[in-house]
């Protein structure tokens, strides 16, 4: 009896993780029943399950010390309710991190849920373009350079959540086994990915895809990177001028976009100043921003745009630096699981779309608070387990040859 208990409730993690982890990028609301069911689930594994689970203890000390700062923050900032309420969201998606870690049990199981998500993209995706073309081709309003997709969400979090999908795909194109599914096929469900994350517009994905995708060739293929090298000659050389003029602008220190988030970040030292310890709170960001500045720009003043800025704000130093301390470790952590598994080629896939992934995370989050972005974060923490789940399985001799 206790047996097929654990048996469906390994079952339901799955089924629960897929909706966390997976339909983020179509609605914030069946994520967020995904996330309820995957802590209930958790609770039930750690109390009635006579399975032994095991994890790296540093990970849950330093997990631990960033959630307490956030904690002893929100009970003294000006407003507890409303800090505690943000806070509770964003710490409640690390589940899936550890989730991902402890509960899938194995290789083919992490296949099967990797071609669920490539193929739920890909859907998503062709809805995506299938109204983009009923909507956009008949009767252009902008020039296709400034056009911003926007059908399930907004769209710099829509891109960076196709580029860190993207990250999962393209690895499985630079070795010659099929691990995941015939590469035709492969390709088949990349392209709409593709297209509408271009279509996004969102410049901070598009160059933290690229940065990103040069470590993939540094480490992975030389040809690759050498393919990337030259693609990106050839766009700057001969693309349209309203395409390279919306690449270019990434640089562009007087692009309104641009110049807005200075203000913002020039703004935020004045907050993080006045507040150095603990930060305001995760509280109403636009209430605090206008005690400091009247917003001038669209968007001014919701949250900083950048993931340092916004995290000094909330939390203060002590806050940020038990952030720094944990993105660190865990990078550390995926690039000792990349030498680990050098000698067996999809595990050493996994650390590598893991790197890449806080890479991307990072690069994407300079100028963008997508750390605190909730359907960012669904599946963006599940790419960083997928190091330490290299790691395990590799500990049970489970290397993904087979398939």
């Amino acid at each position: 009896m206790k047996e097929n208990i654990n048996k469906y409730a390994d079952i339901l993690i799955y089924v629960f993780l897929g909706l966390a982890a997976f339909t983020s990028q179509f609605s914030i609301a069946t994520s967020s029943i995904g996330i309820g069911g995957l802590i209930l689930l958790t609770v039930f594994k750690l109390f009635y399950s006579a399975e032994k689970l095991t994890i790296d203890r540093n990970l849950l000390y330093l997990f631990g010390a960033f959630i307490l700062v956030q904690v002893i923050s929100s009970a003294v900032c000006g407003n507890p309710a409303d800090s505690f309420d943000h806070i509770y969201r964003k710490i409640s998606l690390y589940i899936i991190f550890f989730v991902s870690i402890l509960f899938i049990k194995n290789t083919t199981h992490l296949k099967r849920l990797l071609i669920v998500l490539i193929a739920f993209t890909a859907l998503i995706s062709t809805v995506e373009i299938i109204r983009f073309a009923f909507e956009y081709i008949p009767n252009p309003t902008k020039p296709l350079s400034e056009y911003r997709l926007e059908y399930y969400g907004y769209p710099v979090t829509n891109g960076e959540i196709k580029m860190v999908i993207l990250l999962i795909i393209i690895p499985f194109f630079l070795v010659k086994k099929n691990y995941l599914m015939n590469k035709l096929y492969l390709a088949l469900l990349t392209l709409p990915v593709l297209i509408t994350f271009y279509l996004t517009n969102a410049r901070n994905a598009m160059l933290a895809l690229f940065a990103a995708l040069i470590v993939t060739g540094l480490l992975k293929n030389r040809y690759f990177l050498g393919g990337l090298v030259a693609l990106a000659l050839v766009f700057l050389l001969f693309a349209p001028a309203p395409l390279k003029e919306r690449a270019l602008s990434i640089a562009d220190l007087s692009h309104p976009s641009n110049h807005s988030r200075f203000v913002m970040w020039e703004t935020s030292l004045k907050i993080i100043n006045d507040n150095i310890l603990l930060g305001v709170g995760d509280v109403d960001n636009n209430v605090i921003y206008r005690m400091y500045k009247t917003p001038q720009y669209h968007g001014e003043g919701s949250h900083m745009h950048s993931n340092i800025f916004q995290i000094l704000v909330n939390f203060g130093v002590l806050g940020f630096a038990a952030w720094l301390v944990l993105m660190i470790y865990i990078f550390t952590g995926q690039v000792k699981a990349w030498l680990a598994t050098r000698e067996f080629e999809f595990l050493n896939i996994l650390a590598l779309i893991s790197i890449t992934s806080m890479i991307a995370l990072q690069i994407a989050g300079l100028t963008e608070w997508n750390f605190g972005d909730a359907e960012f974060a669904a599946i963006f923490w599940f790419n960083l387990a997928l190091a330490f789940l290299a790691i395990k399985f590799k500990a049970k001799g489970d290397t993904g040859t087979d398939g």
